[in-house]
């Protein structure tokens, strides 16, 4: 399966700027940014709950930005003084983290064995990121690097594939990398 996935500059940074080339394969945890139930309009993306049973399904609509349905495997909660995040593990074609709220001190009530579907931006996780408490790691193969030039100057606004990333922070451009998974 091949997937389109934004990788964030904290990412880049978590592996100490190395290592990143077309050719390369690395062990990665894909999660959505945090949504909104029902935040239609939000250009995160949104979630909904379905009390049917559904297709596993995650399909890229355009670059980083995918359908997704799954059935939740594993939950984690993370409750702060007015924020709570369920950390959803996903079981679509590829397994994804979605990170669920409801903008308030209240966790979305999801749990293991529903049925969860949306549309989200998704974006790499190392292996053994602190980041995400909960993920399933899978082998990618790196296909495609996309750099969107957001520095002033010459180049600004252009998106340019290349074939690596030099060991340095990037942002604030942003990366978009063509994954292979493999099993």
């Amino acid at each position: 399966m091949s997937l389109t996935l934004n990788l964030p500059d904290r990412a880049f940074a978590a592996r100490n700027y190395l290592g990143l080339a077309v050719g390369a394969t690395f062990q990665i945890m894909i999660a959505t940014d945090l949504l909104g139930q029902a935040a239609y309009e939000d250009p995160a993306g949104w979630f909904e709950q379905s009390a049917t049973p559904m297709q596993p399904v995650l399909m890229g609509i355009e670059a980083a930005r995918h359908a997704f349905a799954g059935r939740v495997r594993s939950r984690f909660l993370w409750e702060g003084d007015d924020l709570s995040i369920a950390y959803l593990l996903l079981d679509t074609p590829t397994p994804i983290t979605l990170l669920a709220t409801n903008f308030d001190d209240l966790p979305p009530d999801i749990q293991e064995g529903d049925w969860v579907y949306g549309v989200a931006n998704l974006h790499l996780a190392w292996e053994d990121s602190l980041d995400l408490p909960l993920g399933q790691p899978i082998q990618v193969v790196v296909e495609d690097i996309q750099r969107l030039f957001l520095h002033p100057g010459p180049g600004f606004g252009l998106r340019q594939s290349v074939s690596s990333l030099p060991p340095e922070s990037f942002g604030p451009d942003q990366v978009l990398l063509a994954l292979r998974t493999r099993r």
